[in-house]
Order: structure tokens, then C-alpha cells, then sequence
């Protein structure tokens, strides 16, 4: 293992496959309120959320979604003795519903400027980046020796519970694992999220459809965040042990723990909270693969459009975050594979399997924000390619949009697939706004 104090290599976030684009005008209000400043366009269009007000100032539908209470555990079942001894429901923090602010849809416009965060300020504290490689796993048998680099803030006290974030490719392709750590110290020294652990996990290797990453990252299942519960995150807790006085402990409380990630990364992410919200709420995906990449014969044969859409395609978004089976006895119960009652696609699918039950009413407690640009991977296709990965991250706004969830989505006018134009200039603001209503430990 290898540790470094403070690091200060801004890294490489460039865009894959089809480019990136540059600085220029249009940063990102950072203090998540919705609207750009400065030359490019940054205009809000909507809203979610429990009674958001949309552009047009009508009243949002749906429940927004809430924190842990003391009454309640993490899968939102009623607290044990066990779990009510302990401050949160049995966690060691707690969330709040914070509202709506920067909540909804906004146009963004090229060309993009790096935000003031990627450059750590004068007398901020730095934090310790240390790297280890995890050589084989039990989950993902076939994927090779992986690299993971790791972030602690200099604010951690060892001993107390770390929320986190798991950054998928994270030493791979973005340069997430050494740009990012600057970010952090300057949001952490601001308060704007909490002194939180950043997890930077290289994928399995290869890409797409027959690959060990596209196995992890485009497979329509919560397994992904099974390995990085029970494998990557007590490996990192192990290997911390050789800080100088900084050993980790991550928070078991699911408010307190996040998922980043860029084109499959981020469908990978989206999975971790969709399957698991027991485990993972927090997410931030950049041109999300929410597209057909997966092998023909899987449990859902579109790949991460089931999300959003199921055929015949309609005018209104019809997937899994709109309508979906579940368990009629457990919903809340986090899912590794699809079982009976994941696949069905329809009402009387599923209320003709035993135990199952339509949900079209009730959201899960998640906070996605999401992103996709005008220029992204087969922009302009028609939606019966399932390759439209602009149109796919539109119609997962409007899902959301239309469960009333706790959503942001900008549309980058003029960018590319994970173009690095967009994730430096938002990247902070995403931050900052994916961890309002957590509540650290005290």
C-alpha cells in the first residue's frame, strides 16, 4: 500500500470515446439553487419533490423522499430494541428531507468553466490519498487484480463512522482519483458536505457487452453494490489500518453513503441505489448508460432503459422508476439479482405471482443527480435504438419528474459523452447538493 498527504495533482478529466469540451463561460451557481451564472446559460425548468413548484409554478406530485427516523431502520421497517437503543433508528446519523432547492431540470451551454473547487484554497486542509490493489473477488470471480485509491479528509477522527462515496472507474479513464480530492478538502472546509471518505474503484476490466465492466456496471441488479458493501469497503477499512492514526470506519447508515459515476460507472451507480437504497442513496451519474447494453438473454433483455421505458415506448416514461413489482411483504429489502418479483412489466404480471405487489405510489429514498449532453452517444437516434444515451438521461428526469422524487438533471448544450467540460464545472455543486439533509453524527 501506498499513501500520500495531500494530493495535489489536478488529474486528467477529460471525456472518453468522443472528446471533451473546453473552459469558457457558464459555471454553475454552487450553492445549488438551480441557475447558472456568468456567460453561458444556465436556466432551471422544473422541479421535484414532495409539493415542488415546477418552472411554471404548478405544485409537484408525489412524495418527496425522507431520512432514517428514530423509529424506523434503514429498509424502513419499525426498529428492534437493538436498533432503537442506538440514536436514528440504529444508525449513527440521520437525514432530513431538505427541500427542493436546486431540485428539477436546467439547460447548461458550452463552453464550460472549470469551477473554483478543483484548485485547493490557500490554508486549506489536505487530506490523505492511499492506494492498495483488492486481488480477487468471491462476487466477480472472474475480474482481475484491482486497483483502489483512497480519500480521508484530515477531518476524520478514527473511530467515529465515515460516510462515503464510491467513485466507480475510479482510477480508470476520468482521473476522478487524483482531480477530486482537492474538491473535497474545499467543500469539507466550507461545510458544504460532511468530512466524508471518497472510495475510488477501478472497474473489472474491458467494456460493454461481454466485458468484466460491463458485467458489473451495465447488469440490471443490486450485485454491484453487494461487492462493494461486503468486499471493497471492508477492504478499505483493513488496509487504513496502516495510516498514521486515520483508520476508517465507514457508517452502516445508507443516508451516509453515495455512488459517482460516468457513462456504465454511472448505470453501475444508479443500480447500487435502485436494488440496495439499504446499503447506497446518494448519486451522481454523468451521460449514464441508461441504454441497451447487456447480453440478449438478461432478466430485463433492454439493459438499463427498463428504468425508464418499457416498450411499446410512450409519451410518458413507463419503467421501473415510474411502475414496478416488488415484494408485497418487504419492499424495503435490498435485492442482489431480479427475482419473481423484480421482472414483471405489468399490473397483472405481477399480481399474478404469489407475494408480489404494484407499486406505482411509493418512491424509494434516494437523491440522483444526473446529467447528459446534446452531443452525448447516439444523440438523435429514435428510441427504438435503446441508444440514445440524451434521450435515456431526459426520460429518467422525467420519471423522476413524475414520481416526485428528489432529482437534479442538466442538459449540456454543446457536450460530449462524460464530457470533462461538464464534471469540472458542476461536480462541486452536484456535490453539494446530493448531501443536503445529512446529519452527522454528533
Amino acid at each position: 500500500m501506498t499513501w500520500i498527504v495531500g494530493c495535489t495533482n489536478t488529474g486528467n478529466l477529460e471525456s472518453i470515446g468522443t472528446g471533451a469540451n473546453g473552459g469558457g463561460a457558464g459555471a454553475s451557481d454552487s450553492s445549488g439553487a438551480g441557475s447558472g451564472t456568468g456567460g453561458g446559460a444556465g436556466t432551471s425548468t422544473g422541479g421535484g419533490g414532495a409539493g415542488a413548484s415546477s418552472g411554471a409554478g404548478e405544485s409537484g406530485s408525489g412524495a418527496g423522499t425522507g431520512g432514517v427516523d428514530a423509529s424506523t431502520v434503514g429498509d424502513g421497517s419499525p426498529a428492534s430494541g437493538a436498533d432503537a437503543a442506538v440514536a436514528g433508528g440504529g444508525y449513527d446519523s440521520s437525514a432530513v428531507d431538505p427541500g427542493t432547492a436546486g431540485d428539477g431540470d436546467r439547460t447548461i451551454n458550452a463552453p464550460f468553466q472549470v469551477a473554483p473547487e478543483f484548485t485547493r484554497g490557500a490554508g486549506v486542509p489536505q487530506g490523505v490519498v492511499f492506494r492498495f490493489s483488492i486481488p480477487s473477488s468471491t462476487i466477480y470471480p472472474k475480474a482481475p487484480s484491482r486497483n483502489v485509491a483512497v480519500y480521508v479528509p484530515s477531518q476524520y477522527k478514527t473511530g467515529t463512522p465515515a460516510p462515503v462515496m464510491v467513485f466507480q472507474d475510479g482510477t480508470n479513464f476520468y482521473g476522478y482519483d487524483t482531480a477530486v480530492p482537492p474538491v473535497l478538502d474545499n467543500l469539507i472546509a466550507k461545510g458544504s458536505i460532511p468530512a466524508m471518505v471518497a472510495v475510488f474503484a477501478s472497474n473489472g476490466g474491458g467494456d460493454a457487452v461481454g466485458s468484466e465492466r460491463g458485467l458489473e456496471y451495465d447488469t440490471v441488479s443490486g450485485l454491484y453494490a453487494e461487492w462493494a458493501d461486503k468486499e471493497l469497503l471492508p477492504q478499505v477499512e483493513m488496509q487504513s489500518k496502516m495510516l498514521p492514526g486515520q483508520a476508517v470506519t465507514f457508517t452502516h447508515d445508507p443516508e451516509g453513503r453515495g455512488a459517482v459515476g460516468g457513462s456504465s460507472g454511472g448505470a453501475g451507480s444508479f443500480s447500487m441505489v435502485w436494488w440496495h437504497p439499504d446499503l447506497f442513496r446518494r448519486l451522481i451519474t454523468f451521460s449514464g448508460t441508461y441504454v441497451n447494453q447487456v447480453p440478449a438473454n438478461s432478466p430485463f433483455p433492454h439493459g438499463c432503459w427498463i428504468y425508464h421505458d418499457v416498450d411499446p415506448y410512450a409519451a410518458a416514461p413507463n419503467g421501473l422508476i415510474v411502475q414496478h413489482c416488488e415484494s408485497a411483504t418487504n419492499p424495503a429489502a435490498g435485492s442482489s439479482n431480479p427475482g419473481p418479483c423484480d421482472t414483471p412489466l405489468s399490473q397483472a404480471a405481477c399480481e399474478a405471482v404469489a407475494g408480489c405487489a404494484w407499486n406505482t405510489k411509493v418512491n424509494k429514498p434516494i437523491r440522483v443527480w444526473h446529467e447528459s449532453g446534446s452531443n452525448d452517444l447516439g444523440a438523435g437516434g429514435a428510441p427504438g435504438t435503446y441508444r440514445n444515451f440524451d434521450l435515456a438521461n431526459q426520460r429518467m428526469a422525467a420519471s423522476f419528474k413524475l414520481r416526485g422524487y428528489h432529482y437534479h438533471y442538466d442538459h449540456a448544450i454543446g457536450a460530449r459523452h462524460t464530457d470533462g467540460g461538464v464534471l469540472r464545472q458542476t461536480l462541486p455543486e452536484a456535490l453539494t447538493w446530493v448531501w443536503r439533509g445529512y446529519q452527522a453524527p454528533k
